[in-house]
């Protein structure tokens, strides 16, 4: 396995940050999760200085943004603030009372990701959509705070900001990044379930392909793939049933804020055509129009990565199929435990879904946005109405 240091450097970097959300140490050196008393406690006093903290910064910046003239306006700023409020509140709750589950789960999901490396002697880093990952998390997300810092000013008052207002500011687009921190967390357990069932699906191809099937023990049999492929499963279901109340808030927020910021781009280009466009307010545009861009991106790696894992565990029929063609004239024995294994992965349900209401894959991309066109022409229509 060469892999660039680089690589690995910043894989330990972005699984350091990302899991320090947890109530759990996470040792980046040795991949493994400590539950100890002073994290918790930890968490539970950064818990109630951000429910103390965090409705003042809110009211603040309602109070401050208040409009006379736009009630639609006001009202998803209201509940902008009171939904990112009440996010990072609870789920922050279920990391601290599911911590002991996320612990055993964490460890063994890192525990069978080195068994299966060096399995196929082939790292997780060598993996594209994963490398891609990490690079965004690092790259794309600072990039895009950074640029939402630098025009937020412009997009916000039309006066100078003080001190209060600007603190206020800060503290509120962390508690945003925040909730992106909360969303790659999720994703990079889910897509560590689907490089590891990639991984399970190059041994299996690696043995169809061998002329001697387990020769010398040095491969692993179809029936040991085939329960590796088993407990990845249960670990990435196990894992989203855990997180199930974040997901579906987090798919909740992103359908929001799409539909928010669309909406005040549309109100802020229409009365910049009214009193005429000025070059300086060039800059207080950009703002909405990354937030809008940088949410698109977030819901839709919130489809596309259950999606990979799915579509990877789907290939397993055809695997295994692969295999009895292949070795059937070398183990003429192995075509019975084949057909046992067949029949229990037509059994199984590989999507991933969201309290079994709907399935985490493209699809409900394409529902979300078909229902966000659906609700803007309503909101379009109603400020069309309040300017006549």
């Amino acid at each position: 396995m060469q892999v660039r240091r680089w690589l690995i450097v910043l894989q330990s970097v972005v699984l350091k940050f990302l899991f320090a959300i947890l109530p759990l140490s996470f040792d980046r050196h040795r991949e493994r999760f400590r539950n100890r008393t002073k994290d918790v406690i930890l968490s539970t006093v950064l818990l109630v200085l951000y429910a103390i903290v965090g409705p003042i910064v809110c009211v603040e910046l309602y109070v401050m943004n208040i409009s006379g003239e736009n009630q639609i306006t006001n009202a998803l700023s209201a509940f902008q603030f009171a939904f990112v409020y009440f996010f990072i509140l609870i789920v922050q709750i279920i990391f601290i009372r599911k911590k002991a589950c996320l612990h055993v789960l964490l460890n063994e999901m890192f525990q069978l990701k080195h068994v299966l490396e060096r399995m196929v002697a082939r790292s997780m880093l060598e993996f594209r959509l994963y490398t891609l990952f990490l690079v965004k998390v690092t790259a794309v997300d600072i990039l895009m705070q950074l640029l939402a810092l630098y025009t937020f000013e412009d997009s916000t008052y039309t006066g100078r900001v003080d001190s209060v207002g600007l603190a206020s500011w800060l503290t509120f687009y962390a508690m945003m990044y925040f909730i992106a921190v909360i969303e790659n967390f999720i994703l990079v357990g889910v897509l560590i379930g689907a490089v590891m069932q990639g991984m399970v699906n190059i041994g299996l191809k690696q043995l169809a392909r061998s002329r001697q099937g387990s020769a010398a023990g040095r491969q692993p049999s179809v029936l040991q793939l085939y329960m590796l492929h088993c407990k990845n499963e249960d670990m990435v279901k196990q894992f989203m049933e855990t997180l199930n109340f974040p997901t579906l808030m987090l798919t909740g927020w992103y359908f929001f804020m799409i539909v928010y910021s669309v909406y005040y781009m549309y109100v802020y280009a229409l009365e910049a055509s009214f009193r005429g466009v000025r070059a300086d307010e060039f800059k207080a545009y950009i703002n909405p129009l990354v937030f809008f861009l940088y949410q698109c991106v977030q819901l839709y790696l919130l489809v596309l990565i259950p999606s990979v894992y799915t579509d990877h565990a789907k290939k397993m029929m055809r695997l295994l199929n692969y295999v009895s063609v292949n070795q059937y004239h070398h183990r003429p024995g192995q075509e019975r435990l084949i057909e046992v294994l067949m029949v229990d992965c037509m059994q199984r349900n590989n999507a991933i879904s969201n309290y079994g209401m709907y399935a985490m894959n493209r699809a409900l991309l394409f529902g979300m946005i078909a229902t966000m066109t659906s609700y803007l022409i309503i909101l379009i229509q109603f400020h069309i109405q309040a300017y006549e």
